[in-house]
């Protein structure tokens, strides 16, 4: 883009945004949670599978009424993970349940929400699947990512791999 049309779509949006409260201003560029998911399942791709854990795994993968319950066993699983990168999954999956209404509502049929105990490959496997049942119910959108989120990760695999999931997107 010419540096010209730059500055004046620049000046034009600050413009415009004063009278807007700060959480409203709109952020250039902005990322959607689609790409948050596409990168979360890149990461997942990559990650070591000789990990040596029995985890708990949600059985009901692509069932509305366990979403929620779903992401939260998901995100406690994921916290028993020493790896950075599934720490930077944990870290999107909670973004993704405080921003997308299909993982925040708690179902009177929770209760038959079942999960398993399995070793980290099927919990991969059913995390991965879960993910892209969300890019496809379609009603995860317009999720930003902070600068704090692109740079928060100091460990060099993790930082590297992170690179290449959001170049390879």
């Amino acid at each position: 883009m010419h540096p010209s049309v730059l500055l004046l779509l620049l000046c034009g949006w600050s413009a415009s945004s004063h009278s807007l409260p700060p959480k409203e201003v709109p952020l250039l560029p902005s990322t959607n949670k689609s790409a948050i998911i596409d990168e979360m399942l890149c990461l997942l791709e990559n990650e070591d599978a000789s990990l040596d854990k029995q985890l708990a795994t949600p059985t009901c993968i692509r069932c509305t009424n366990c979403a929620c319950n779903n992401t939260d066993e998901f995100i406690e699983q994921l916290d028993k993970l020493e790896s950075p990168c599934m720490k930077i999954v944990k870290s999107d999956m909670t973004k993704l349940r405080n921003n997308c209404s299909i993982l925040k509502k708690k179902s009177a049929h929770e209760n038959s929400c079942t999960e398993i105990r399995a070793d980290f490959l099927k919990f991969r496997s059913n995390l991965e699947e879960f993910l892209k049942w969300l890019i496809r119910t379609n009603n995860c959108r317009n999720i930003v990512r902070d600068e704090s989120d692109l740079v928060g990760s100091s460990e060099s695999s993790c930082s590297l791999l992170q690179k290449y999931c959001r170049d390879r997107l």
